[in-house]
Formats: C-alpha cells, sequence, structure tokens
C-alpha cells in the first residue's frame, strides 16, 4: 500500500492531533483534496471524544432502574462515513451520489462478565435490539455536524433505550436457565485493561472525474457484443473515521478504507438459460486499482465468454476429480471453509435453547485433522499487500480497541486456534484481534503446502487426468471462475429481475467459468453448472496446491448474522492461495425452467 497505517499508543490530546494531521497531510494537493477532510480538525475530534467520555461516565454512575442491576460495562461507537457511489450501463451513467453518514452505536452490559444480558436472542423484540416505539441504539443515524451538546444528546437518548432492553434480556436471558442445569459455564465477556490506541492513515483524494469516465468507458464495451442484453458497473469508495470508548478505559480513533469496483454481464442461452460474467477487484485506496487498460481488457474478457457460452452446452452430472484456478479457487474457499474459521457463540434463547449456527463447526475441532497433513494456514492481519496486490482485510485494531494477532491457524493439516473477539467460547477464551463489523469475523488467510506437494500448472492438469483414466471418465473439469454470493444478491439477481437461478441449499457454489479438459489437453467450454454438496469436509480430499501464489480479495458474509449482532452484512477479506486440486467433487447441470429470451433484438444493434 502507497499509505501504510502505524499504530500509536499516546495521550488524548496528542492522538486525536496526529489524526488531524495525518488526514490533512500535505502528501495530496489540497485542491484535489475531497471536502470530507476539511470537516476533521483537532477541535472537533476533542469535543467528539469529550463528549463520549462525559456521558458515559454519567450513565455508568446514574443509570438505573428499580429491580434492575446497574450496567456494568457500556461502550459507544461513533463512526462517520463518507460514501462515493457510481454505476453505469451501456456507455451511461446512471447513478452518481455522495453521501455523508454518520452513526452512533452504544452497547451496555448488565450482570457481570461471567453472566449477562449478551448471547442470547430474545425473538420478541425487534432483530436490531428495538422496536417501532423506542430509540434505536444501534447504528443509529444522527446529524453529520457532530458538536458536543448534540452527540450528548444522542448518547443520552441511545444509552436509555439500551439500558432498558438490556435489562428486560438479562432477566429473560436468568428465567429461560432458571430451571436447567448449565452444562456450558463459559463466561460471556472478556475483561480488558485500560488501553488507547490510535490508528490512522490520510484519506486519499476521490478522483471522481476520472472514475465517472473509467465507469463510461468499461460499460461502453458491451457495446459490441450483440448477444449481451444487460450489463453494469458499480464502483464504490468508502472512508470512514471511527470513534470507540469504553467504561474499562480502552480508547480508539481509527480510520478505515474500502473501494471495490464490480462488473456484471448477463445473456441468454438459445433455451432461455440466463449466463452471467462478473469481474471484481477491491484494494482500500483507490488508486490501487487495476489501470485502465488492464479493466477494459477484463470488459473485453467477459463480453467473449459470454458469447462463446451461448453456444456452449451443458453437461451431465459429474463425479470426479476438479482443478480450480485463479478467482475459482480463492472464490471456493471464501464461500466453504474460510467462515469456519472464526469464533461463533450460539445464543440462547427464552426456552433454553442453543441453535447451532451455519458455520460452526470448528468450534470444538481446535486440535482435530481439518486440512490435509501437507496444508498450513497463517492468519496476517497486519500484511498490507502480497505480491503487489493490496490486501483489503489488512486491519491492525479491531472495533473493540483489541490489537490483532498474527498466529498460525493450522499447522500440517491440524487447527491450532480461531479469529476470536471478546466473546469467549468454549475452546477460546482470549481476543486475538478480530472483531470486525459487529462480531468476530475474518482478515487475511494465507495458505500454503508443502513442497512435495506444491505442483506447477502442467503437474496438476496431469494428475487430473491420470484420475480421469482411472475412474474411465472422458474428462476432467477446470473452473476458474465462480460466482460470488454477494454478487448473486446485489447485481445478478436484481439486474435479471430475479430469473438467474438462485442457489439453493447449502454446499452450492455456482460456477461461471469452466471447461471440460480432455486427455489431448483439448478444452471445451461449459455452463450452467454448479459444485453441489461440498463442505468443509471437502478440503480434506485436496491433492496438491498450485506452484503460483495470489491474493484474493472479496467481500465475506459476515459470519454472525447482523440481525443478532446488529453489524455489517458483508466484511472486505483477503485470501492468499494457490490453484487446488480435489480428488472428488459433484458437479450439476443447473436445473431450472427460465423466461424465454426476447422476441425482438437488442435495438442497439438492430437495422431498423
Amino acid at each position: 500500500m502507497k499509505n501504510r497505517s502505524n499504530i500509536v499508543v499516546r495521550s488524548a490530546h496528542t492522538s486525536l492531533l496526529l489524526l488531524f494531521v495525518l488526514l490533512c497531510g500535505a502528501s495530496v494537493d489540497a485542491a484535489a483534496q475531497p471536502a470530507m477532510t476539511a470537516t476533521v480538525n483537532p477541535e472537533a475530534n476533542k469535543k467528539i471524544m469529550r463528549a463520549m467520555e462525559d456521558e458515559i461516565r454519567r450513565s455508568l454512575n446514574e443509570l438505573s432502574l428499580p429491580g434492575v442491576q446497574k450496567p456494568y460495562y457500556l461502550e459507544y461507537r461513533l463512526q462517520r462515513r463518507w460514501a462515493h457511489n457510481l454505476q453505469a450501463t451501456f456507455g451511461s451513467l446512471v447513478e452518481s451520489s455522495d453521501d455523508e453518514v454518520a452513526t452512533l452505536s452504544v452497547g451496555i452490559r448488565v450482570g457481570d462478565y461471567e453472566f449477562d444480558n449478551s448471547n442470547f436472542f430474545d425473538v420478541s423484540l425487534n432483530f436490531f435490539g428495538t422496536t417501532d416505539d423506542e430509540e434505536s441504539f444501534r447504528n443509529r443515524r444522527i446529524p453529520w455536524d457532530v458538536d458536543y451538546d448534540n452527540l450528548r444528546r444522542e448518547l443520552w437518548l441511545a444509552s436509555d433505550a439500551a439500558y432498558k432492553q438490556a435489562g428486560e434480556i438479562y432477566a429473560k436471558k436468568k428465567a429461560a436457565i432458571e430451571n436447567r442445569v448449565r452444562l456450558d459455564s463459559t463466561p460471556d465477556f472478556i475483561p480488558m485493561p485500560a488501553a488507547e490506541f490510535t490508528e490512522v492513515e490520510p484519506i486519499p483524494a476521490f478522483r471522481k472525474d476520472y472514475f465517472t469516465q473509467l465507469l463510461t468507458d468499461i460499460s461502453a464495451v458491451f457495446r459490441e457484443y450483440p448477444d449481451i442484453a444487460l450489463s453494469q458497473v458499480n464502483f464504490e469508495f468508502l472512508p470512514e473515521v471511527q470513534y470507540y470508548l469504553n467504561t474499562e478505559g480502552r480508547r480508539l480513533i481509527k480510520t478505515e478504507l474500502f473501494t471495490g469496483l464490480e462488473i456484471s454481464a448477463v445473456t441468454q442461452a438459445k433455451d432461455g438459460m440466463p449466463i452471467a460474467q462478473t469481474y471484481t477487484t477491491y484494494s482500500r485506496n483507490p488508486d490501487d486499482l487495476p489501470s485502465r487498460d488492464s479493466l477494459l481488457s477484463v470488459a473485453h474478457h467477459l463480453g467473449n465468454l459470454l458469447t462463446d457460452a451461448r453456444d456452449s452446452e451443458m453437461i451431465e452430472p459429474y463425479s470426479g476429480p476438479v482443478l480450480f484456478e485463479d478467482q475459482a479457487a480463492g472464490e471456493l474457499f471464501g464461500q466453504i471453509f474460510l467462515p469456519n474459521l472464526a469464533t461463533v457463540r450460539a445464543p440462547l434463547s427464552e426456552g433454553g435453547f442453543q441453535d447451532k449456527p451455519r458455520f460452526s463447526a470448528f468450534q470444538n475441532k481446535i486440535g482435530g485433522r481439518v486440512l490435509p497433513e501437507f496444508l498450513s494456514a497463517e492468519v496476517k492481519p497486519d500484511l498490507a499487500e502480497f505480491e503487489g496486490t493490496p490486501l483489503v482485510g489488512m486491519c491492525q485494531v479491531d472495533d473493540e480497541g483489541v490489537p490483532t494477532q498474527s498466529f498460525k491457524i493450522i499447522e500440517d493439516g491440524y487447527l491450532q486456534n480461531l479469529m476470536s473477539s471478546r466473546v469467549p467460547t468454549r475452546r477460546v477464551r482470549e481476543s486475538n484481534g478480530h472483531q470486525r463489523g459487529g462480531a468476530a469475523m475474518l482478515s487475511t488467510v494465507s495458505l500454503t503446502a508443502s513442497p512435495e506437494k506444491t505442483w506447477s500448472t502442467q503437474h496438476l492438469r496431469e494428475r487430473m487426468l491420470e484420475l480421469c483414466e482411472a475412474r474411465e471418465l472422458p474428462y476432467g473439469i477446470v473452473v476458474r471462475s465462480a460466482l460470488n454470493s454477494n454478487l448473486l444478491i446485489t447485481s445478478i439477481y436484481p439486474m435479471t429481475q430475479g430469473d438467474y437461478a438462485f442457489t439453493r441449499g447449502e454446499g452450492v457454489v455456482p460456477l461461471l467459468e469452466a471447461y471440460k479438459v480432455y486427455p489431448d489437453g483439448r478444452e471445451e467450454l461449459i455452463r450452467g453448472m454448479e459444485v453441489t454438496g461440498i463442505s468443509h469436509q471437502s478440503f480434506k480430499d485436496i491433492l496438491a496446491l498450485g506452484d503460483e501464489r495470489y491474493a484474493y480479495n472479496f467481500l465475506a458474509s459476515s459470519i454472525t448474522s447482523p440481525f443478532y449482532s446488529g453489524g455489517r452484512q458483508y466484511i472486505p477479506v483477503s485470501y492468499i492461495g494457490a490453484d487446488v486440486l480435489f480428488e472428488d467433487l459433484e458437479v450439476t447441470p443447473v436445473e431450472s425452467d427460465f423466461a424465454k429470451p426476447p422476441i425482438l433484438p437488442h435495438p442497439y444493434f438492430s437495422d431498423k
């Protein structure tokens, strides 16, 4: 990264002054700097922190209700985000927005660290913690121009609502376990000493004119492809400043940067099947995205793939070796395996039961084998880039003011630890700084293989074909691109107005670019296929990794649902890996009814 952040532990006044200096640094032409930096100054920051300090002290000392315990812990989080969004289609800009959003979240705990109102799901309350008649206290929209008096008013209202609900939930939780024998005595929260952190970096100037022209130029590429009816290019730049304070004395000010560019295009085969191609690139700094020429080449590649796919065939259900290359390898790990590497705690319900979370396969697996013995993985949250690729999973201090830790999470196939927050589980009782977006979440994971199982692309293909021959299969399958679940929901499905086949059931990964590979090396494009029945157990059958490692940035779905945590739906994550060969997977055709293609041709390509 051009501007790697640095963690500074110092007094509050010095930290706030440093934030202002870095945000308004002279490294970027002031005329080109976005207006947002003008709103950040040391006096405003001091007032923000002073308002939070004064109100959290008052709330801790004076919040009380008859018959309800006083809070033992409070936390305040203020997030100020600038959202720059662009969208273009077919050479025209269709959306351009620049928003400023300030949100406030208040967390209150009643009881003590061993047993409090957290880790309990009350269905009778709104998923985000309030009813329509109550003040909101999670992601509460507040005025952008934050001053001392207004912020204290917002904190007062939010704290009042949070305390009332905390007391209600605490009583329900006690009642739920009153007549039950507790087999799990895991504490509800991990105490931490006071600490102060500043993780800041300059907010880069947003070159709106450049990116507007870039998006229209990329989207105009699809004017050259008569068979592609739907396409769009999306861009967002989301810099943010976050202020955090809790009653233990943990204080944090940090900036977060995120930039994304997504290309999506859809056509229909002659039988009506929607066929999609996508491309994503994410970074922290907008200037770290690929060059204009590279992005135009990508758009042409997608156009050519879709044109060829219209005439490609579907295959019968396949069971055999599958080689995942490039983006497909990262997407497969990102959707199926990696989400199990963070702690997740099943909340109690009113009946005293705990539902098993979706990605909980490894919660009691520490010390057990989860991969072949030639594979190991490290968590590297402080890594800014890998071989020239910026990593969006980089994080040096998490959202609870805990420094992130690097560690070996899998060694020789055996699970050593999980990425964790301050909410303990049976096997993980310490935070390693991975509270991101509301709960424990992934950061950057790097997968490596022992030398004897690190093979060239040619060797991987030869081994795949040897397995096919032994099983009397006429071909093997190579996958180069798989559909990201975020893009399916936010782009492809809406763009096709629901005609694109939605993934059904667990362990299904839709494929975008896949080929039959014959013994003579010939490749034949196939369409409408998906990997089915894959789970974390399937990764024990990996035969080898490729010898060219690369980084894959993606938006991962939060492991703990935001309906419970009140956090974010998608979190930037990075995976460093290589091509991967599986000994046996199921690849099946999409079986669905499709809308008929349009009766008339696209008007742009019509002679009339």
